[in-house]
């Protein structure tokens, strides 16, 4: 499988594909329906992906599921990509201490349009506590709708020391494709 590279807020953007077709379809069950042998192949897809890439990169981070989506499924699929990403690759996930400063919001930005994702995203970011040399993230995500959730969650890793960020999604929404 080749992934597709596209940007989003200065960042690197690979994903698997567009958010149509089968892999729409499989995303939607894992999400609607709390389908967790899918979402943890799918979570395996990603990651041969990513063994597969000439990355070097310094810690890994699945940007937080709503509390709302994590309390319905019972599950996190960026955290499975997390997991499958760490496990296979060896990068190491974000420690502990660097993470208190991203935050998840606590309901889905399923429905909201273009514009209020992005007023809720502005309105979320945390304070973040400048590190030295931390090197180069990888941000995983589920699906990229508008950018407004990657884009911030890049912009709090580079205030917070790292040099370079990659995101990764399962798939990326194009309105014109």
């Amino acid at each position: 499988m080749k992934v597709r590279c596209s940007r989003v807020s200065g960042s690197t953007l690979w994903t698997l594909g567009p958010y149509t077709g089968l892999l729409k379809t499989c995303i939607k069950k894992v999400k609607t329906k709390g389908h967790k042998p899918l979402a943890r192949e799918l979570a395996v897809l990603a990651a041969e992906q990513m063994v597969e890439s000439e990355l070097q990169i310094d810690a890994v981070l699945a940007v937080p599921s709503s509390q709302q989506g994590k309390r319905y499924r019972g599950f996190s699929l960026p955290a499975y990509l997390e997991e499958a990403v760490v496990e296979r690759t060896g990068w190491p996930p974000l420690e502990l201490s660097l993470r208190r400063v991203y935050r998840s919001v606590d309901k889905s930005s399923q429905g909201l349009s273009k514009g209020d994702r992005w007023r809720r995203q502005s309105v979320a970011s945390g304070e973040t506590g400048k590190q030295e040399n931390l090197g180069h993230l990888l941000l995983l995500d589920d699906v990229v709708t508008t950018g407004a959730t990657l884009t911030r969650y890049a912009a709090q890793a580079r205030e917070q020391g790292f040099s370079k960020v990659t995101c990764f999604a399962l798939a990326e929404y194009r309105e014109h494709e």
